[in-house]
């Protein structure tokens, strides 16, 4: 893809698209970045900044990951991670980024109770994130899963059905079960003593209800409400949200994300089956506004129950190293998985492969 990428961003020829560009893949490149949701943007971006050639590859048809956005008739809504907070200072540079180009709205400072840290959400979409981060990456490529990663001529192999994509080093960004299945798949041995560790990191799996309202929703302000799994009112529901109330849509449309016992039990249900169900436990957040159209999002992966003790985890060493990084390994919060990200970019920055160009 060339010229004006979705959302209104303008891509540098040859970049974000599907499939090899130019016999790139066959030079080789100092990193291949596995993923092109938060973490791995962040690295690449981290990583080109300094010099180093790097190679996105995502199976998705765009950037982004859970960072998802899907427009319904008219609404617009996001329906994986729903706004984001920046704590500490690492993330500083790219609000202040966001905040210059106009793109960044304060939804509010906390749902049930006010902690003083801005929730964050993107005026086009929790996706615009992930594209504004893509948006100046030399390659980016959509569209391309990676079957394995192994061992390849001077470094590295993340074999695609379009061929081998070649690299010094290699950063797998994928939920952790994922990334090990592709390392497994190429024959690759993490050392025993970590990798039992990596083995124990499972996820929270998640269906998004998405419902386009005629109307307003009962939803008192700021338009959302986080809810305890099992606490009174809850329902199957652990997250709501109106996304006109942040300034996403042009109408009312609400996201409701399930709990993880809930996802599980449903999961391989009938979609209509599940969809009756659950407009039916959302009566109390519908109000009296009658629904246009819902739709369902499943996330297999929406969410780790435990967390790496470090900010990325160095699975192979030395100066060919495969690196994974995640929300897994920074804790589950989208700025956590772009510390993650810049944490695996200093990590393959000070390998001597990478280290210098």
């Amino acid at each position: 893809m060339t010229g004006t990428a979705a959302g209104g961003i303008s891509r540098p020829p040859g970049a974000w698209h599907s499939g090899p560009v130019n016999g790139r893949a066959d030079l080789g490149a100092d990193v291949v970045v596995i993923g092109a949701g938060l973490s791995g943007l962040a690295a690449a971006r981290s990583l080109e900044a300094r010099g180093r050639r790097v190679v996105v590859l995502d199976k998705g048809r765009s950037v982004g990951g859970r960072l998802a956005t899907r427009r319904i008739g008219d609404a617009r809504l996001d329906h994986g991670a729903q706004f984001f907070t920046q704590r500490g200072p690492e993330m500083a540079g790219l609000v202040d980024e966001l905040r210059a180009e106009g793109s960044l709205n304060e939804w509010c400072r906390g749902f049930s109770e006010a902690d003083g840290h801005p929730r964050y959400a993107m005026r086009d979409g929790m996706t615009a994130l992930a594209k504004h981060l893509a948006a100046d990456l030399a390659d980016v490529r959509v569209g391309t899963e990676v079957r394995s990663v192994g061992r390849g001529r001077g470094g590295w192999q993340a074999m695609t059905d379009d061929g081998p994509v070649a690299g010094t080093a290699v950063l797998l960004t994928a939920p952790v079960p994922q990334s090990l299945a592709l390392l497994d798949r190429g024959g690759v041995e993490i050392d025993p003593g970590i990798r039992p560790a990596l083995d124990e990191i499972h996820y929270d799996a998640a269906l998004a209800l998405l419902v386009v309202l005629d109307g307003p929703p009962a939803l008192a302000d700021p338009g959302a409400v986080q809810l305890s799994p099992g606490s009174p009112g809850a329902g199957p529901f652990t997250f709501v949200a109106d996304n006109m109330a942040k300034g996403l849509s042009d109408r009312h449309a609400l996201t409701l994300h399930c709990s993880d016992r809930v996802s599980r039990a449903c999961w391989d249900d009938d979609d209509a089956v599940v969809l009756t169900d659950l407009l039916a436990a959302a009566a109390p957040w519908i109000g009296t506004a009658p629904v246009v159209e819902a739709q369902l999002k499943r996330w297999r992966y929406a969410s780790p129950r435990s967390v790496w003790p470090e900010s990325c985890c160095v699975a192979v060493d030395g100066d060919e190293p495969v690196v994974l990084a995640g929300d897994a390994f920074d804790g589950p919060r989208v700025e956590g998985a772009y510390l993650s990200g810049l944490a695996a970019a200093t990590a393959l920055l000070r390998t001597r492969s990478t280290a210098t160009r």
